[in-house]
């Protein structure tokens, strides 16, 4: 890896910072408009012992988010929203939404772990919207899931280079956006907002293939076919969020604080087992995967220069008595906005219900500290973003049964965001 991959992106600074983006909106009536965005998330990323050595760490540049935004209305009351996005840090067969390349490796197709030279470009969000009024609106489409204010925080007006964890069923299609209808407004005064539907879900399967280096699959799941259903409800203490996404440093001139919580279960979603021991994992059977979460938000303009962001999220996922997925997590960060500058802190922790942690399975406790700062060279329309992470997982480096347990890491990464 040389420095000369990063020359195009020290190149392109001066031209971010002299020039202003929008997106380019085409109209065909009074009402009637299509908007041409995009957002692009460029990364230099450093990891420790990453590299194919095994001990020295690994040089990657990537693009963590490169998508063409389209949004648009009919007229007050219809309207749409279809993006895309790229894969690009993982390639084919390892990211569920990029499918296993077509020809082996063996004969001359792409690796299975390829970060270059594989970009699967996948439908991010595509709904139809039907605005009644402020109280009531309908989206029907790929949408996000009403999970936590974090979920909803748009991906280009976030304070940290990573959202706080999510957890899903293991054979959900699409993490935290799913297919399906749901409803969304204000309510009382705007002190109210509500966001709930139903979706597609884990698909039904008659039976799971297996997993290399596994020969046998397993069972299959949601035999009935039964649908996901998500919803939340928010609170706003001071000012409001109404918008198919949120923000997270707002660079607003009042304070937005609201309050919420949420909740998603899909029954028969998951087949999951008790680790108790290497030889003993007792089987939960196949059951609702679900999962509660409770939110604060903040973001408080004290001046023009001066901006405070801070947020936490309290999550308990039923994945069965005893599995690893089971357990309960508390999530934070805080920002404080120094006028262009803004550090930041994140801390991530999950206790998991499995007693044990070893041979079979090696996920336990997972606590994660990120810290870094950003350059808001044209707020969220040029930015760039330092930061370093570090991981310190339940028995980390130690060999328990004759298993390896990965050991703790650190990684860091910078990025550059234009979007438009």
């Amino acid at each position: 890896m040389t420095w000369k991959c990063c020359r195009p992106l020290l190149c392109a600074l001066p031209l971010l910072v002299a020039t202003t983006a929008s997106a380019a909106k085409i109209s065909f009536s009074d009402k009637g408009f299509i908007d041409v965005g995009g957002l692009v998330q460029a990364q230099y990323r450093i990891e420790q012992d990453a590299a194919g050595s095994g001990k020295d760490p690994s040089n990657d540049f990537l693009l963590r988010r490169a998508r063409l935004i389209i949004p648009g209305q009919y007229n007050d009351n219809i309207g749409f929203l279809v993006d895309t996005d790229v894969s690009y840090a993982t390639g084919p067969g390892t990211n569920p939404q990029v499918p296993a390349a077509g020809v082996p490796p063996a004969a001359g197709g792409a690796s299975p772990t390829a970060t270059g030279v594989y970009n699967g470009i996948f439908l991010l969000d595509a709904m139809a919207t039907y605005k009644v009024g402020k109280e009531l609106t309908f989206d029907a489409g790929l949408t996000l899931l009403p999970y936590s204010h974090n979920v909803l925080t748009s991906a280009s007006r976030q304070a940290t280079l990573s959202a706080f964890p999510v957890f899903f069923a293991a054979n959900s299609q699409r993490s935290n956006r799913d297919v399906g209808v749901q409803i969304r407004g204000l309510l009382f005064d705007d002190r109210i907002y509500y966001r709930m539907g139903v979706f597609n879900g884990v698909q039904s399967r008659a039976s799971i293939p297996p997993t290399p280096p596994a020969t046998v699959g397993s069972a299959g799941i949601n035999p009935g076919d039964a649908p996901k259903f998500a919803g939340m409800v928010r609170f706003n203490i001071a000012g409001k969020e109404d918008g198919y996404t949120f923000c997270q440093v707002c660079f607003a001139s009042s304070p937005i604080i609201n309050i919420g919580v949420a909740a998603e279960s899909q029954a028969n979603a998951r087949r999951n087992t008790a680790p108790v021991s290497a030889t003993s994992n007792l089987s939960t059977g196949m059951g609702a995967q679900t999962t509660g979460n409770a939110d604060i938000f903040a973001d408080i303009p004290f001046s023009p220069d001066l901006e405070l962001s801070a947020e936490v999220l309290a999550t308990r996922v039923w994945a069965g008595d005893g599995a690893a997925a089971s357990g309960f997590g508390i999530f934070g960060l805080v920002s404080m906005r120094f006028g262009v500058i803004g550090p930041y802190v994140q801390i991530e922790w999950f206790n998991s219900d499995a007693a044990y942690v070893g041979r079979g399975n090696t996920a336990g406790d997972l606590t994660t500290y990120r810290g870094g700062f950003s350059w808001y060279v044209l707020q969220h329309v040029y930015k760039i973003t330092a930061e370093i992470a570090f991981q310190n997982k339940e028995r980390a480096g130690e060999t328990v049964d004759g298993t390896l347990i990965p050991p703790n890491h650190w990684v860091g990464t910078l990025q550059i965001q234009a979007s438009f």
